[in-house]
């Protein structure tokens, strides 16, 4: 998933010294600021020519660099974006922006190590870069380090007190850990702040389902999605839990809904087979097989809820 977050790197304070040698050059500048809506390619390619020309001192050559690492990460090239963000690091290695920005192109690659070593550099440079700790937090929660996960998701919480998205993070961590009662305390507080919160209604849902409450499952599930946006994975939840009361035609409604959204869902043709096969419907045998060549080992997924 990419971060809209990564505009922050283009959001520098800095100006690029006067006196362009040429006309082209102001559109260059241009572009590479982003300033008129270019395209990517426009902006990559306005910073190339001032880095190219050598054009300004350290800190200016180092923000074109971070300008177009930031469209190389737009364009999902992660490779370019990590070697123009080292390029910019070693003219102005001041810049936790840039850390950060290097961080999300190596945890989209999944090279966690590198990327909790380019978050800790920015957290060093803004200890209170909430979206560097909340990054961090959710790779140690991958890697099961739930104490280190849980340090950051307090500190996200000490700064922002009255944000949703610290106490969504925090309970998520809650919940994975299998200390449910706390992730449902830090989801009621996210919902308490914001009654709108489909994120946080949803995987308070979750949490209840887990927990065997599946009318309190459902309830937040209904809310989160009229809230919206539509998500695949708000569907097939109410629909495993549907599935779970014998309540056929519902789960394959929202089943069906899950599969219009994300084709290549495999969970959600798999539930959707077996509320088919369960209704004497043989064509639910199509969308298993199509499940079990998305995913060979999806049937664990049921069998392990007890839903078969």
């Amino acid at each position: 998933m990419l971060h809209p977050a990564i505009l922050r790197v283009m959001a520098v304070a800095s100006m690029l010294a006067p006196g362009l040698g040429r006309a082209e050059s102001a559109q260059d500048l241009a572009w590479c600021k982003g300033d008129g809506t270019p395209t990517l390619e426009q902006q990559i390619g306005g910073c190339t020519a001032l880095i190219d020309a050598k054009s300004g001192d350290a800190l200016t050559r180092a923000l074109s660099y971070f300008r177009r690492a930031g469209a190389h990460l737009r364009q999902q090239d992660y490779d370019r974006a990590i070697s123009d963000f080292g390029d910019g690091l070693a003219l102005d290695a001041g810049s936790a922006a840039a850390y950060y920005g290097r961080a999300i192109a190596h945890e989209a690659k999944k090279d966690n190590e590198r990327a909790i070593a380019d978050y800790d550099s920015a957290i060093a440079l803004d200890p209170e870069n909430v979206k560097a700790l909340s990054n961090r937090a959710a790779i140690y929660a991958d890697m099961r380090a739930y104490e280190r996960a849980l340090e950051d998701n307090n500190r996200v919480i000490e700064i922002e007190p009255d944000q949703t998205a610290g106490y969504v993070s925090r309970g998520l961590t809650y919940a994975r850990r299998g200390d449910f009662e706390y992730a449902l305390r830090d989801f009621d507080k996210a919902v308490a702040l914001n009654a709108k919160s489909a994120i946080a209604l949803f995987n308070r849902g979750r949490v209840y389902f887990s927990k065997g409450d599946i009318d309190r499952a459902i309830k937040d599930y209904d809310a989160a999605i009229d809230i919206g946006p539509k998500h695949a994975s708000a569907f097939e939840s109410r629909g495993f839990a549907y599935l779970s009361q014998g309540q056929i035609d519902r789960a394959i409604a929202d089943y069906d809904e899950a599969v219009e959204l994300d084709g290549k869902r495999a969970t959600a043709l798999y539930g959707r087979g077996t509320a088919k096969l369960k209704k004497g419907d043989a064509s639910g045998a199509d969308d298993i097989a199509a499940a079990k060549k998305i995913k060979p080992d999806i049937a664990s997924v049921f069998d392990q809820s007890g839903v078969k």
